[in-house]
């Protein structure tokens, strides 16, 4: 995918981003993998509700992925897929009724020039799909709705 050559602290850094998703991304920083899971993802507006510009830092913390917006799991929204980062809809791979599993590729987006595959992260049903192949989606924009397989289970052993 990308690599990045970064100083933190007058330390160069030579971070290669080898895989990226909505649930988590794998890098290579100075050679060395790590696997970065990933909670949230925002982006923060100045006064005028312009994203402010790019400024550089300096810290000794770990640098970690932006993070995915969506919900966080064993929350009323859990099953929600939303869109990782603004793009276009490329292809969906499943459609209503479909049982999916967590790490089932979902739908493929192109966002800044790069084909992403997002993938569900919890086993379920698809419940909905709100957009179509060359849709135009927001960052945090619903895309499709996953009913979990706990509360499917849970729902057929209430009904009996």
């Amino acid at each position: 995918m990308r690599k990045y050559e970064l100083k933190i602290n007058d330390k160069p850094f030579s971070v290669h981003v080898v895989e990226f998703s909505a649930e988590e991304a794998q890098l290579e920083v100075n050679g060395q993998s790590y696997r970065v899971a990933i909670d949230k993802i925002s982006e923060e507006l100045g006064a005028s509700g312009e994203a402010p510009p790019v400024r550089s830092f300096s810290s000794s913390a770990p640098v970690t992925a932006p993070a995915y917006v969506g919900a966080m799991p064993g929350s009323d929204d859990a099953g929600s897929v939303r869109a990782p980062i603004p793009g276009s809809i490329m292809a969906i791979f499943v459609k209503s009724g479909d049982k999916v599993q967590a790490g089932q590729p979902l739908y493929k987006m192109e966002a800044m020039k790069m084909e992403n595959e997002i993938n569900a992260h919890l086993d379920g049903t698809i419940s909905a799909i709100h957009v179509h192949p060359g849709d135009s989606v927001n960052q945090g924009q619903e895309i499709m709705a996953i009913a979990p397989a706990a509360v499917l289970k849970n729902r057929r052993k209430s009904d009996l």
